[in-house]
């Protein structure tokens, strides 16, 4: 990518940006991605583990016989 392209380049990220800004609709800061914490996948990956060792502590106390 020579100097040209780079500075074209850059000035659409500026101004899409902007414009992204500047939409009241659906606000920058409101946008999410699957790999952050408020997206379903983030919220699963957040609880998985915590549901996943209950449920082995519960097992385990179902075959020592504490639980029915």
């Amino acid at each position: 990518m020579d100097k040209e392209e780079r500075k074209k380049y850059e000035e659409a990220i500026e101004k899409n940006t902007m414009e992204s800004i500047k939409n009241t609709e659906y606000p920058l800061y409101r946008r999410s991605h699957w790999d952050e914490w408020g997206s379903p996948v983030g919220l699963m990956l957040a609880w998985a583990p915590g549901l996943v060792c209950i449920g082995i502590f519960l097992w385990l106390l179902h075959l020592a016989g504490l639980i029915g």
